[in-house]
């Protein structure tokens, strides 16, 4: 058994707590892969939760994740296993983009994802406490997306990361946080389907404490963009406030990476908010959603603008 076999093997029992067989894939299932499979893997096949999979052992570093998830499905569908991917080494970036595809894949040492068969196992670190943290961004964002946009109810992280464009670990943090701190129950099920404990006004008022203003930094600029509006233009369209006489347009802080050659931190006639997370997930109509407005006008100085957000608030029928 060469060294490769021995750590996959060492490292896959000790996640799993029992031995595992591993030993090369036999001549006839490699007979019917494609040479380009054969040539670029070393394959290998193993036992798993009593499920048969095949293991792509990559021999080069550079194929990219898309590429990985093409050949998984190729061997998938030739073999009729489970097939995942062994990778010696991945960046960090890549391995976000592999496991936001849901490629099975294993890192021996790091990590081992098999989401077709319900795992996700790393090394254990100390656990971190979620109680009495800061309300994450994206918690946040999962609150008031429930209260405006959709009854989130009954769903698991995966298909709230879909709804939401960003990926599932950072949701499933998230979800932890709401289920620590009292806001969610999560079911006793491999998926963990959420349920808020309150609803509506009640839960707007259980979180506004932890609540805090999306905007980031803010910017100017010149230029004319095509994102939702915010901050006093967008209060004026929802009030008798009378509008400004610049705009003002909230961004992500992807878009503002993008945006940089026409930004600027002191120079141009209309404002541009960068929030913490992006506002389009929340925005209605071209603007954004009226509780992160609220949020971000809040603690404003301007008594006008202060009285109109607050009145908003009063007068929503939850």
């Amino acid at each position: 058994m060469d060294d490769n076999i021995i750590n996959i093997k060492d490292y896959v029992e000790k996640m799993v707590g029992g031995e595992v067989m591993i030993q090369p894939l036999d001549d006839a299932a490699k007979r019917t892969l494609p040479i380009l499979i054969t040539s670029m893997y070393q394959l290998l096949e193993c036992r798993l939760l009593g499920a048969e999979v095949c293991l792509l052992c990559c021999k080069n570093a550079d194929v990219t994740p898309m590429q990985l998830k093409k050949h998984c499905n190729i061997v998938q569908d030739k073999l009729a296993m489970h097939t995942v991917v062994v990778l010696t080494e991945v960046k960090p970036y890549n391995l976000t983009r592999l496991i936001q595809a849901r490629v099975n894949l294993i890192v021996p040492g790091r990590q081992l994802f098999i989401p077709s068969l319900l795992m996700d196992l790393r090394p254990q670190r100390n656990p971190v406490d979620m109680k009495n943290q800061p309300m994450t961004v994206m918690a946040q964002c999962i609150v008031l997306y429930h209260l405006q946009k959709k009854n989130l109810n009954g769903l698991s992280a995966q298909p709230i990361a879909e709804l939401m464009g960003v990926s599932y670990p950072t949701i499933n943090r998230a979800i932890k946080w709401l289920s620590d701190n009292g806001f969610v129950t999560l079911n006793k099920s491999r998926e963990k389907l959420l349920t808020f404990i309150r609803e509506e006004g009640e839960l707007w008022h259980q979180a506004l404490p932890f609540l805090q203003s999306p905007i980031e930094r803010v910017l100017r600029t010149d230029a004319i963009l095509h994102t939702p509006i915010c901050g006093e233009e967008a209060i004026a369209e929802m009030t008798m406030l009378a509008e400004p006489n610049h705009h003002c347009w909230a961004v992500s802080k992807h878009d503002a990476q993008e945006l940089a050659p026409s930004l600027s931190k002191e120079f141009g006639d209309n404002i541009v908010e960068v929030w913490k997370y992006d506002p389009r997930i929340l925005a209605e109509d071209g603007k954004v959603d009226m509780l992160s407005l609220y949020l971000s006008l809040r603690d404003t100085e301007d008594e006008r603008v202060h009285k109109e957000v607050n009145q908003l608030i009063k007068e929503r029928k939850w």
